[in-house]
């Protein structure tokens, strides 16, 4: 039986033009690819995904199954951050949706909401719906970008989980203000916040980093 057992250890220095290095990171035991711009690469990027149901979400509440931690050497320019999941709303709650992408080292509400993409006011009526969020740093270190689009299809046209767009069918846009995102020990979520008196189901999350 073959087998090819490597030695953890830190990302290197960039090795010399034309030439990268791969090995396996001593903190993630990821393995990563060193290339001779510096660039440090997570080989298959990083995944979470929920293991329960998660319900409530009348107020900010975090996606459990959302965070994801920084590779090390990331984000950098490029790096997106995709998720997905359900929400399943009762006939309680009217107010509007607010969900943030969060950045810090808590995993946590604590963190700082990076973007944040809010819906117009829900409806007295049982919902369902699919939310999808996809984010990308346009730039990195002391003044590095988000980017992110949010949408949501659900099963009203325009009532239950909101009333932005028609047909059932609602897109946000957010640029983040510039912000560090050299923070050692990072990570990346999602909060969810239905406003006062929403009672929500969430069934199914997945989240991927890729570009780390």
């Amino acid at each position: 039986m073959g087998k090819l057992i490597l030695d953890a250890e830190g990302n290197p220095a960039a090795p010399a033009t034309g030439k990268a290095r791969v090995l396996v990171n001593s903190t993630s035991k990821r393995l990563v690819v060193v290339k001779d711009t510096g660039e440090i690469e997570t080989v298959g990027g990083s995944y979470n995904q929920s293991t329960a149901n998660q319900t409530g979400f009348a107020t900010d509440t975090y996606l459990a199954g959302s965070a994801i931690a920084m590779q090390p050497g990331s984000p950098r320019i490029g790096t997106t951050y995709r998720l997905r999941w359900d929400m399943v709303k009762t006939a309680a709650g009217t107010a509007a949706t607010a969900i943030a992408v969060r950045f810090g080292t808590a995993g946590s509400t604590a963190d700082t909401a990076r973007l944040t993409f809010t819906f117009g006011t829900g409806t007295a009526a049982i919902d369902t719906g699919c939310f999808e969020l996809i984010c990308h740093w346009r730039n990195v270190g002391a003044s590095s970008v988000l980017v992110g689009v949010c949408r949501l299809w659900h099963h009203l046209a325009a009532t239950g989980l909101t009333n932005t767009g028609a047909a059932g069918n609602a897109i946000i846009l957010v640029t983040s203000a510039a912000f560090d995102s050299a923070l050692a020990g990072a990570i990346i979520g999602v909060s969810f916040n239905g406003g006062s008196s929403f009672a929500g189901t969430n069934t199914v999350q997945q989240a991927r980093l890729t570009n780390c």
